[in-house]
C-alpha cells in the first residue's frame, strides 16, 4: 500500500484516478515506481493493445534498444493534465520512475502529471482530455 495515493473510479469516460490520502507538502516524493523495459520489436505489438496507454518513453542513451516502458506500481492510475500537481523523473540507473509534489496538495484532491513529460509543455496528447 502507497502512504499517499489512493485510487478511485471517476466516471466512465476517465475511468479511474489517483487521489492524496492526506496532504501532501510541494517536493515529497509520493511514489518511485521500477519499470519494465520493452525491448523495440515487441513495442509494435503493444501499440494494437491497451497496454499502449500505460507506456512511458524511455530514453537512456545507453540502452537504445529499449524506447519504451511500463510501470509496476500504483502510479498507472496518475491522470494527465495540463495543470498538474506533480512530475515525474526518470531514473536510468535503476529502472524506475520518480513521482513528486510540485505544490501543496490537499487531501482528497487529484493527482496527475502532464502526459508530455514537461510540466508546462500545451501539447496535444493522443486523446481528448477530460477535466
Amino acid at each position: 500500500m502507497n502512504e499517499y495515493i489512493e485510487i478511485r473510479h471517476i466516471s466512465e469516460g476517465k475511468g479511474k484516478g489517483a487521489f492524496a490520502k492526506k496532504d501532501i507538502k510541494k517536493k515529497t516524493v509520493i511514489d518511485v515506481a521500477n519499470v519494465i523495459l520493452i525491448p523495440n520489436e515487441d513495442y509494435k505489438k503493444i501499440i494494437k493493445t491497451v497496454l499502449y496507454d500505460y507506456c512511458y518513453i524511455w530514453s537512456d542513451s545507453k540502452k537504445p534498444e529499449f524506447k519504451n516502458a511500463i510501470t509496476l506500481s500504483i502510479s498507472q492510475f496518475i491522470n494527465h493534465s495540463y495543470e498538474p500537481n506533480l512530475r515525474y523523473l526518470y531514473d536510468y540507473k535503476h529502472k524506475a520512475i520518480e513521482f513528486s509534489a510540485i505544490r501543496e496538495i490537499k487531501e482528497g484532491e487529484e493527482l496527475t502529471v502532464n502526459y508530455n513529460g514537461l510540466v508546462k509543455d500545451k501539447s496535444p496528447v493522443w486523446f481528448n482530455v477530460l477535466d
